[in-house]
């Protein structure tokens, strides 16, 4: 299992912790904040045969690619022989900031976080990868699950940092254009990799790694929680990538993003 960098650590700050991150963060390269419109509510599973809560979906509102930008991404793209993302891994950094609240007023909470998510090309659904669900195990999501306690009645707060999400937008990258089993892709760390390998076909260089642009949020408890979060931007090309109105502003001043769920080939059959 990965060390401290990885997707299954993260930071947790004292109550109230998301306002003075915001705060003492203020000054560094224009970070913006993506608010969502209400906090998760989750509640635990008393029925096993139902069926599963689908994840609460974080869009990042990236402005319009500017002509010049479209023409340099269309070069590149050319150069290196591959697709190239608007919203490149060394474009912008994100963190996610959280603050649970145990709505049980006698009963510790067990929650964790679990955090897909969605590049510009593809999403990553991991029961997409389970073929038979009573033999093989759901692989990982790209970061969190981990246990936390919530203490009655009480609050915890924390953040998934930005190398966390950097790790987890090239895992995204190693599972679908690179054709490697998520438990695999999630084993170690991978910062600082030059390319990623692609069977049969060009190897992506680091230019070329895409961000994630969407998180996938759900919950498990074993008692009522409530979750705020936010997303924190900072982008490194300017203008800046985030638009300044978030998720506020209109639908045709917004890039829209058209990821597919990433569906894996299916395993070789074995030669008799």
């Amino acid at each position: 299992m990965r060390t401290s960098n990885t997707h299954t650590a993260f930071t947790v700050l004292p109550l109230g912790g998301i306002l003075v991150a915001a705060v003492l963060t203020g000054c560094a390269e224009d970070p913006r904040y993506v608010f969502p419109d209400e906090p998760i509510i989750a509640t635990p599973v008393v029925d096993d045969e139902a069926p599963p809560v689908p994840p609460v979906q974080l869009l990042l509102p990236v402005r319009l690619e500017e002509e010049d930008e479209a023409t340099e991404r269309a070069a590149l793209a050319a150069e290196l022989g591959v697709d190239v993302p608007f919203v490149s891994i060394d474009d912008i950094d994100l963190s996610l900031e959280w603050t649970i609240t145990n709505l049980d007023e006698e009963n510790d909470a067990q929650v964790r976080i679990l955090i897909t998510g969605a590049n510009e090309y593809f999403a990553y659904v991991p029961a997409s990868f389970v073929v038979d669900p009573e033999e093989e195990p759901t692989p990982p999501p790209l970061a969190g699950d981990i246990p936390l306690i919530v203490p009655a009645g009480g609050t915890l707060s924390g953040v998934f940092r930005e190398d966390q999400i950097r790790e987890a937008s090239l895992d995204l990258e190693l599972i679908t254009r690179g054709a490697l089993n998520p438990f695999a892709a999630m084993l170690e760390s991978h910062d600082g990799i030059d390319e990623i390998a692609v069977e049969g076909g060009t190897a992506i260089p680091s230019k070329a790694f895409a961000s994630l642009i969407r998180l996938d949020l759900a919950l498990t408890t074993n008692r009522r929680v409530s979750m705020a979060y936010a997303l924190r931007a900072r982008s490194h090309v300017r203008p800046n990538l985030v638009h300044d109105e978030g998720l506020a502003a209109l639908a045709d001043e917004l890039t829209v993003f058209e990821p597919v769920d990433f569906v894996p080939p299916p395993p070789e059959e074995e030669a008799p």
